[in-house]
């Protein structure tokens, strides 16, 4: 019988151990949780007052007109070998215009 209150005494004492553990690890997590927050307030609240004056504008459109002027870039060589194609199609066609008028103009 004595065993038995000794196991159960134990038992009631791992089970205190564990309640106390488990309610650390809540306050800790429920800590790290609230600084997570906070930092996240702070940055929002970085980032509004920024937005407000204006600053970072300058970067964000900055970004953005490198990718503009890249975009713009693929599209002028896109237009260039265009070009180039036609002006093959025509220097052909003009040398073939050319020979159809001389033959036509030019007695045999």
């Amino acid at each position: 019988m004595e065993r038995v209150l000794d196991i159960g005494e134990r038992l009631q004492k791992l089970l205190e151990d564990a309640e106390r553990e488990a309610e650390r690890n809540v306050a800790e997590a429920q800590k790290r949780a609230d600084e997570m927050i906070s930092r996240a307030k702070e940055e929002a609240e970085t980032r509004r007052h920024r937005a407000q004056r204006g600053d970072g504008i300058e970067d964000l459109t900055r970004g953005e007109e490198e990718k503009a002027k890249e975009e713009a870039a693929k599209i002028l060589d896109g237009y260039r070998v265009k070009a180039e194609a036609i002006k093959k199609v025509s220097s052909a066609r003009l040398e073939e215009a050319l020979k159809l008028v001389l033959r036509e103009v030019l007695p045999r």
